[in-house]
């Protein structure tokens, strides 16, 4: 997101008035840009087999209607409505059609008491688990920037323009039904609702059905969503049987055989997790249901802005879709580009449909190439959805419109270029399982090439992914090499000036994969491989082939690791140990924390096999105690790894009754379920600072006092009164020490917490300036902005913004040499919104002033000479006379301000001078 593209919107006025019909002949697209046609644009939603919402805006009447019926000439049906007045010339009037035909062509107009639109045409949906003929979803994603350049506007009307032509027809006859997943608006606000997301839609509105996922932008100015409410009606709305228990925030529905899933990724927790389980469960058995398509606003997986994903999506919701069949992709947006990829595990696509947002391009964040990912190109696009019901297909493409590297007069010039596709065929056989064709009849040195035999699939289908294995053991538990690769793998792109995505695998035999030389330690390895399809349907694994390296060097040093801190009582407790030596006798202890291995014996312990693998320890451990696990060479005592500590007892949970307190209340931190130890206590940290590392602002034993308990106690609530304004968390630690068991409660005391500056409130145009940050509240996407003063965040433009990297403090270094002169201000926001959390330095930037001396005065002997002064220049301080040259007397650096030096006059001395140089 590059919030510095972000221009002041000059007004709201629709531009033109002719529809767009296209000659429905390929190639014949009038990519100029139109703008919405005048007059009332109605919106449709929440469509029905047997119903339709229609909604529009007007600034005060008070009437709403509308006349319909099954032909243009005779519109001989009036449904009367209601209007909701929002505010102050905001009239939302919506009107609901009951009482319609399944899959019947209506032709409508909306009217109130002062105003009566064009008439426009739709279709109601399919009868409910209709699995014969055509169904085809455009898929368009974040709106949210409204601007001059109007730019979701743009890509809305060249997507209408496209598929129109594509599929030779007018839109209401070649897509059902519009999906957004999330970010409609930027901020909250009525204005924002209006003319940004029912404003720029007003090219397909009227005609085809559009439905909302919640994104993190509808949150901002509006947290509660009561704007959102006010709009969309998805009160009754269930598929499968199934309704959700917050229809307002996510829902479901069923049109034809599909079922549309809208979740919120803002809105997490165990509700709304039980009612996807309800809904897949159900949908699953649900003969009417072949296909479902899930939403979520964050993304299950992006590479750039690394792990600013939906984890609840990834790691909750996923697992949970992937119980059925039926659901073949999940959408998301959140990152302003487009992306597609492949679950590792499941047939199931997941994309991101990034719209035409805020810039993001490559180089701007950190960044990271996944094996789920196969393209991510960084252009503006929307895609199409096309259902082949009766033949059980789904083909996807991607188009793309604009590219934001490029200069605006050019940005539009790829006028729906395809730059994906891909599709799912339900009940397609599975590719042959394919086999290592190496025979391994000696030991090998490495390097070494393992080689697949060849692809074969299903009649039509490519290989698009292989998966080769490398363990130390026939299990795969100790994974050596754990290589995806794709046929095809789009990351990066070549830079100035055409910016064309980079195949990173376009050189790239997937069938093979080499093992570099001393990448493996010598020993005995197993391998194994599977082929998917360009229909992500994986084969079987092949037959493992077993391979004894020798004559490496190793590859790494020996370590240790666990799958987790905290074990319950009774638990397993799995080691996993790399790159060991390999002798019979090396072995792996357990011991309790303080004790010296070798004066000390251990808990348990075991021999391992090899160099590595998994040691599973199923001892009954004693509870309440901090262990650790340690690694020894050949029977003795010498630790050839670092040691891993844990935990055996309950793990506790820590939470706030508030996420911010005022200042001067007191900070209520509950914990339950903990082990009761009686030397456990609870500590406050500032944000960005660790346990031990730093020093704690506050603490307590778990009986509320800083004197141990007699015994422990397992939950409670514990009070920290005094602390000053700032960002904070609790942690709970074990025994007198430093071993966080539990996750971390956050919570704030105060507003305003942190504290932005700068060494001069006068900039140079042209000049880099660096901004100094403290007392941050240190989440992922903090951002340091820069607006116009007398501007409003969220509302204004942004003039120009730098992430803070997840700092609480720090410093960042703006580089804007076009920033014109003006007064301006800066501030830290929270996490990617537009919270201010920091208070507000003020700027001027000003052309550079002449260098000139301001005054120059002589008494007693002594010149004084003063000047106007830039920050940080050097200036040199000289004296002389028409008979000796200048002479530097000393060397001082510009404060940014006025600036006075002194120089003493030699006795006698009638002709003597003093002045300034840059140095």
């Amino acid at each position: 997101m590059n919030r510095s593209e972000f221009l002041r919107l000059i007004g709201f006025g629709a531009v033109g008035a002719a529809i767009y019909r296209p000659t429905f002949s390929m190639g014949a697209i009038d990519y100029n840009f139109e703008g919405t046609p005048s007059g009332l644009r109605p919106y449709l939603q929440t469509p029905r087999p047997d119903s339709m919402w229609v909604s529009w805006w007007t600034d005060a009447d008070t009437q709403s209607h509308v006349d319909f019926g099954t032909s243009a000439s005779n519109l001989n049906q009036t449904t009367t409505g209601s209007v909701n007045q929002l505010d102050t010339n905001y009239h939302y009037h919506s009107v609901r059609l009951t009482g319609l035909q399944p899959n019947t062509y209506y032709h409508y107009r909306v009217r109130t008491e002062n105003e009566t639109s064009e008439t426009f045409r739709f279709r109601t949906p399919k009868a409910i688990g209709t699995s014969t003929g055509q169904y085809r979803v455009l898929v368009i994603g974040d709106n949210q920037i409204l601007n001059s350049e109007r730019r979701y506007e743009r890509l809305v009307e060249r997507a209408k323009k496209k598929v129109e032509d594509m599929y030779n027809g007018p839109l209401e006859e070649v897509i059902d039904l519009v999906i957004m997943p999330g970010d409609q608006v930027d901020y909250g606000t009525l204005n924002h609702y209006r003319h940004l997301h029912f404003g720029y839609t007003g090219w397909i509105s009227p005609y085809v059905p559009i439905m909302t996922t919640v994104g993190n932008h509808e949150v901002y100015g509006d947290s509660n969503l009561a704007n959102y409410k006010s709009v969309f009606f998805y009160n009754d709305l269930t598929c499968s049987g199934v309704s959700s228990p917050n229809p307002e925030i996510y829902y479901a529905y069923h049109l034809a055989n599909i079922s549309f899933v809208h979740t919120s990724s803002e809105h997490t927790g165990n509700t709304q997790t039980n009612w996807v389980q309800s809904l897949v469960t159900a949908a699953d058995a649900d003969s009417s249901v072949d296909w479902m398509i899930s939403l979520c606003h964050r993304p299950y997986q992006a590479e750039q802005y690394i792990g600013d994903i939906s984890s609840w999506m990834r790691n909750t919701a996923m697992p949970i879709f992937a119980q059925t069949e039926k659901h073949v992709l999940n959408i998301g947006a959140h990152h302003h580009i487009y992306a597609r990829g492949q679950t590792t595990d499941w047939p199931i696509y997941h994309i991101i449909s990034g719209g035409s947002a805020w810039n993001q391009y490559w180089g701007q964040s950190n960044e990271a190439d996944y094996d789920d990912v196969q393209k991510t190109i960084a252009n503006w696009a929307w895609q199409v959805l096309d259902f082949d019901l009766t033949n059980r297909t789904m083909d996807a493409k991607c188009f793309a419109e604009a590219n934001n590297r490029f200069p605006s007069a050019t940005r539009w010039s790829y006028n729906s270029k395809l730059i994906d596709q891909f599709h799912r065929k339900l009940g397609a056989a599975a590719p042959v399982t394919p086999s290592l064709i190496n025979n391994f009849t000696a030991p090998v040195s490495l390097p070494l090439t393992l080689q697949s035999s060849g692809f074969f699939g299903a009649a039509g289908e490519a290989l698009n992914t292989t998966w080769f294995q490398v363990a130390t053991d026939a299990q795969f538990t100790n994974l050596k090499v754990d290589s995806v690769r794709d046929a095809e793998n789009i990351y990066g792109d070549t830079g100035s000036p055409n910016y064309e995505p980079v195949d990173t695998h376009a050189s790239v035999d997937i069938l093979k994969q080499t093992l570099a030389a001393n990448s493996l330690p010598d020993g005995t390895y197993y391998a194994r491989l599977r082929h998917r399809d360009s229909n992500v349907l994986w084969s079987d694994w092949s037959a493992v082939k077993t391979f004894e390296v020798t004559g490496s060097s190793g590859a790494g040093d020996p370590s240790l690791s666990l799958e987790k801190k905290v074990y319950a009582p009774g638990e397993d407790i799995s080691v996993l140990y790399n790159n060991g030596p390999g002798n019979s006798r090396d072995w792996i202890g357990i011991y309790r924390k303080g004790e010296q291995p070798g004066p000390d014996g251990s808990t348990t312990w075991k021999y391992v096999s090899g160099t590595g693998g998994v040691m599973q320890f199923t001892d009954n451990l004693a509870s309440g105690e901090e262990w650790f696990v340690a690694f020894f060479e050949d029977d003795g005592y010498s630790e050839i790894a670092p040691r891993v500590p844990f935990f055996v007892g309950s793990q506790p949970t820590l939470s706030t009754d508030e996420a911010a307190y005022d200042e001067g209340e007191t900070a209520r931190v509950s914990f339950s379920n903990g082990p009761a130890g009686n030397h456990d206590w609870l500590t406050i940290y500032k944000a960005g600072k660790t346990p031990e590392v730093d020093p704690f602002i506050a603490w307590q034993y778990l009986n509320g006092s800083q004197t141990a308990p007699a015994s422990g106690v397992a939950s409670g609530q514990l009070n920290f009164a005094g602390l000053s304004k700032g960002y904070y968390y609790a942690t709970y630690l074990v025994n007198d020490g430093f071993f966080e068991i539990a996750d971390r409660a956050y919570f704030s005391i105060g507003e305003s917490i942190a504290s932005v500056s700068m060494t001069s409130a006068e900039v140079t145009a042209g000049e880099n300036f660096t901004v100094t940050f403290s007392d941050g509240p240190g989440t992922p996407k903090d951002w340091m902005g820069i607006f116009k003063k007398g501007e409003t965040p969220g509302l204004d433009v942004l003039t120009a913004y730098l992430y803070v990297g997840g700092n609480a403090e720090g410093d960042v270094t703006f580089t804007l040499p076009d920033l014109p002169e003006g007064e301006y201000f800066l501030a830290l926001f929270i996490n990617d919104s537009y919270t201010e959390v920091s208070n507000r330095y003020f700027f001027t930037v000003a052309n550079e002033l002449p260098f000139e001396i301001t005054e120059t005065t002589v008494s007693d002997g002594t010149i004084q000479i003063s000047w106007r002064s830039r920050l940080d220049q050097t200036y040199v301080i000289q004296k002389g006379n028409m008979e000796s040259g200048w002479t530097d007397v000393r060397t001082v650096n510009g404060t940014g301000s006025l600036m006075t030096e002194s120089v003493s006059v030699p006795p006698g001395e009638t002709k003597y001078f003093v002045r300034v140089k840059k140095s």
